[in-house]
């Protein structure tokens, strides 16, 4: 029926005509005379009422339900909403995971960058020092190179000079060699200006050449050793000069990779800068995005708080829907109930409406059916008048056939009244039967009709009942819901009643303590007087460290002006070590130009001394034959024993002057070159004595036919001439080490404390540069800062003008203090409702299980005596051992 009833009401035009009939029908009942006016009036109005009240819950419906879909539809959006802004927070910490992981990596690459630089710098610094150390070598080197090559080229040229003058009747070519010695010495003595420096040596070396100036003999062999030292010094400068190279392309490969880091540093504090440009840039995103998720997460708040509230209006509008719904139906039914009475009430006057003609042409026959037979028997009674009169005559005879006829007459009329009473019982009767047919008709029909009347009831019944166990489902539901709250806020308020008990316990404690604090304070009061003494006395102290911090300002920007200026020195020397570099590569090509000839000058003078020493031979063998014919075997064997013992002697000596070579090479760095010498001039006497030895044999073999005295003594004599030299050269040697030992010592530790001061020095300037590097980083760093403290206080000042919140964090602050405010509202609004009005005061201690439902599974805190709690343990049961558990062994 309610949706028969309310089909019809999705249009207005349907309930329009539905009403329209309604009313027509009833203005049908009144004309008919079914209904009296003020009735369908009355029904009218309640008619009307109803229907308005169903449109107007119709039309609550209809609003409901759009503003249940509009609801639901800004529920989906917001949820749509709230999973991109969840995707979008998702997506925003990958993206500052991945950014933290770069920076993390930049940082990493930042901080082996500058472990590179440093190392680099300190390679660089090393490097430096021992180029400077190589060039100092270098400068000995070729110092000691002029000093011991000068004077015996000086020597060399006198003796060539004196050997011209003498030699210039021998051969031509010995005027080409004096010639070409003499475009030598103009070399040397070019060579001599440049290498002013070296004077002092070369004097010393002139007196040391005075001195020997007397032994023209030995020039040959000398010649010879210093053309060793000569060809040893030029393979040692050589291998500087190689190492020179190899140490300036490691400069200039540390110079590139200098560079090379240092557009890599750029590079790097470039890609840092923008790192730092997208993470602050991210984090104002990130900052931004949390706060519109602060905000979304309080209008979701908010929105849910209007959800709930809406869900009560739904389930109260739906609520009172149902009961309009149920009260429609209601009048609903009640109005089928009186239509269908009224319906039957119009049948019954129908019917009688129907029974009225019959029953009136009944009547009216009946009446003319009795008038007829009056005026037959009125006709009868007149004949029989007249032929009464006319039967006067026989009056006599016919009277008592007259009486018989009267007497009969009267039978007759008795009788037909008679009939007629029967005939009026009869039709009696038969109205009766009729009325009773009629009554069995309409009793059949009100049968019939209240049959389906039944039939509709027990429909609307089955509806009812279903709409019913709709109901008792529903209630259900709510009762379970409503269960559910119920034992939430019983749980709450047990909750809330020890937090009760908690807090007037807390409060009688904090009474107390309120007292102690009443104590406390004037202690206080006395301690904070002592404390203001203090804190003049601390902000004396603070005003003397800021004076204190200004000075040292003061200190670190003299310190960053000196490191300005030692940068700046820094840069010149560099300028410096560019053009000194410039310098030797000059110095190098006019070394090498010089080399070259100093080896041709070398090759000349080696011929030189080849003819010199052949020269020197032939006239050694000519003095010695001239010399020595006179002197017998016996004396050769004399002059060999001695040379002998001198050899020994020497031997010893030679000896000697190893383990002073040895202690010596130790300390001076030239030694190795004379030990090779000695070695090399040991090598030679060894050969010479094993020579000796052969010669000694073969002259004292009597077999020998080619021994001679002669050749025997030239050559003793040229072994008497190396023995010469090699005593000559050790006694020089010896000198040299005595004269250079001291020199070199105290030149030794002269170069260990300047390169221990520069180690310390390049240290400490490592040291500096990084802490000014870290003071600089800690300057942009604050210089950053203080910009951005700077640009956010401008936009929060100008928000604040401007009427907004000074910046994000402030509004979020601010909004989440207003949700705080609100919600202490609501609960100090809800605290009426859920506290009840008397709260029982009790000092006992609440049961363990007081508030904790039966239906969870948790073990009941009692001990073997429950109810009862388990007794405490007392001060014996320290007294009593624990039971030691056995092992079982199987």
């Amino acid at each position: 029926m309610a949706d028969a009833v309310a089909a019809p009401d999705v249009d207005g035009t349907a309930v329009h005509n539905s009403n329209s009939a309604a009313l027509h029908l009833l203005d049908q009942y009144v004309e008919d005379g079914m209904l009296t006016p003020m009735q369908a009036a009355a029904y009218k109005d309640k008619y009307t009422k109803l229907s308005s009240y169903v449109l107007e819950t119709y039309k609550r419906e209809k609003e409901l339900l759009k503003k249940a879909k509009q609801l639901n539809g800004d529920l989906l959006s917001e949820k749509i909403r709230l999973e991109k802004q969840s995707i979008r927070k998702s997506e925003e910490l990958a993206m500052n995971s991945n950014l933290e992981k770069e920076k993390e990596k930049a940082s990493k690459e930042l901080a082996d960058c500058v472990d590179r630089e440093t190392i680099l710098t300190y390679e660089i610094t090393e490097l430096q020092r021992e180029h400077a150390e190589l060039l100092t070598r270098k400068e000995d080197m070729l110092a000691e190179n002029a000093r011991q090559v000068e004077p015996e080229v000086r020597k060399m040229t006198d003796e060539i000079a004196r050997l011209g003058d003498e030699a210039a009747r021998i051969s031509v070519d010995i005027q080409k060699e004096e010639r070409r010695k003499n475009d030598l010495v103009a070399r040397c003595e070019s060579l001599r200006v440049a290498n002013d420096a070296l004077d002092a040596a070369n004097n010393a070396e002139k007196k040391v050449l005075a001195k020997l100036r007397g032994d023209p003999e030995r020039i040959a062999k000398q010649a010879d050793v210093v053309a060793k030292a000569v060809e040893n010094l030029e393979h040692e400068i050589k291998r500087l000069q190689d190492r020179l190279v190899i140490v300036n392309a490691q400069c200039s490969a540390q110079d590139e990779k200098r560079k090379e880091a240092d557009d890599v540093q750029k590079e790097l504090n470039h890609k840092l800068d923008v790192h730092r440009d997208t993470i602050d840039q991210r984090q104002r995103d990130v900052d931004h995005v949390s706060l519109l998720l602060t905000d979304e997460r309080q209008t979701h708040a908010t929105r849910l708080g209007d959800r709930a509230r809406l869900d009560l209006a739904l389930r109260s509008a739906e609520m009172t829907s149902r009961r309009e719904t149920d009260r429609q139906s209601s009048l609903v039914k009640e109005f089928d109930r009186l239509k269908k009475t009224l319906k039957k009430k119009m049948v019954q006057v129908d019917s009688a409406k129907s029974l009225l003609p019959n029953l009136e042409v009944q009547v009216t026959d009946a009446e003319h059916q009795m008038a007829a037979d009056h005026v037959d028997l009125k006709q009868d009674v007149d004949v029989l008048i007249a032929r009464l009169f006319k039967l006067d005559t026989i009056e006599k005879a016919k009277v008592d056939e007259l009486q018989s006829l009267s007497q009969r007459v009267k039978d007759y009329e008795t009788e037909l009244g008679q009939w007629v009473a029967e005939e009026a019982k009869q039709t009696k009767i038969l109205a009766l039967l009729s009325a009773q047919r009629e009554m069995k008709a309409r009793a059949a029909s009100t049968a019939i009709d209240n049959e389906k009347a039944t039939q509709q009831e027990l429909k609307m019944k089955e509806l009812v009942i279903l709409d019913f166990a709709k109901k008792c489902n529903e209630t259900n539901n709510r009762l379970k819901e409503f269960s559910a709250l119920y034992d939430i806020v019983k749980n709450e308020r047990n909750k809330y009643v020890n937090l009760i008990q908690a807090s007037s316990q807390a409060l009688a404690e904090m009474k107390e303590k309120i007292k102690i604090l009443h104590n406390e304070v004037e202690v206080l009061r006395n301690e904070s007087l002592a404390k203001d003494k203090a804190l003049t006395k601390e902000r004396l102290a603070h005003q003397t460290a800021q004076c204190s911090r200004d000075s040292l300002r003061l200190d670190t920007n003299k310190c960053h002006e000196l490191y300005r200026i030692k940068q700046e020195q820094v840069e010149q020397q560099i300028v410096q070590i560019d053009k000194l570099n410039s310098i030797i590569n000059v110095t190098e090509k006019d070394m090498l130009r010089l080399k070259k000839q100093y080896e041709i000058a070398v090759e000349a003078r080696n011929s030189t001394g080849v003819q010199l020493i052949d020269r020197n031979d032939e006239l050694c063998i000519l003095y010695e034959k001239c010399n020595i014919q006179a002197k017998t075997l016996t004396d050769g064997e004399l002059a060999i024993q001695e040379k002998e013992q001198q050899s020994r002697m020497l031997h010893i000596k030679l000896l000697d002057m190893e383990r002073q070579i040895e202690t010596i090479r130790k300390k001076v760095p030239l030694v190795p070159e004379y030990a090779s010498k000695v070695l090399s001039i040991q090598h030679e006497l060894k050969q010479e004595r094993i020579v000796t030895e052969m010669m000694c044999r073969d002259l004292e073999t009597p077999k020998n036919a080619e021994r001679s005295v002669q050749p025997q003594k030239g050559m003793l004599l040229e072994k008497e001439l190396v023995l010469e030299e090699v005593t000559n050269l050790s006694d020089k040697l010896r000198a040299q080490a005595a004269d250079g030992r001291g020199d070199t010592l105290q030149l030794a530790k002269k170069v260990n404390t300047f390169q221990v001061k520069i180690k310390e020095t390049t240290r400490k300037m490592m040291a500096t540069v990084s802490e000014l590097s870290m003071f600089q980083a800690t300057a942009m760093k604050l210089q950053q800062e203080k910009h951005d403290h700077e640009a956010a206080f401008a936009e929060a000042q100008w928000n604040f003008e401007n009427g907004r919140a000074p910046n994000a964090q402030c509004e979020h602050e601010w909004y989440r203090l207003e949700a705080a405010r609100l919600a202490r509202d609501d609960r100090r609004a809800l605290t009426p409702l859920l506290v009840p009005s008397q709260i029982t005061r009790t000092t006992a201690e609440p049961r363990p299980n007081a508030y904790v439902p039966d239906e969870l599974g948790i073990p009941k805190p009692y001990g073997g005596a429950a109810p009862f709690k388990p007794t405490l343990t007392g001060s014996t049961m320290r007294h009593i051992r624990p039971p030691q558990r056995r092992d079982i062994e199987i």
